[in-house]
């Protein structure tokens, strides 16, 4: 899943990215590539099934390391309209 650099592709305030590689399943499926801005060095997350995009910095990352496994299931579940309000 890895594809060629492309300088348009780049996000807004990038100056450089590595190329994309990617991780799927038989539900869904995430590019990801570590890029450059002014400001250090973001992980750029896209999600092609719905053109859904982001870029995440360090603290960031850091936060999402430090939830719980319930927190995900409980993201998807609201994503899929499965929560009971």
């Amino acid at each position: 899943m890895t594809e060629q650099r492309d300088r348009d592709d780049l996000p807004r305030g990038a100056v450089d990215a590595e190329l994309w590689n990617g991780i799927g399943n038989e539900f869904a499926g995430v590019h990801f590539r570590k890029v450059s801005t002014r400001n250090g060095e973001r992980l750029e997350l896209y999600a092609p099934r719905t053109e859904s995009r982001i870029l995440l910095d360090p603290m960031a990352l850091e936060v999402l390391a430090d939830q719980q496994p319930e927190f995900f299931t409980h993201l998807i579940a609201t994503r899929l309209g499965s929560v009971d309000d």
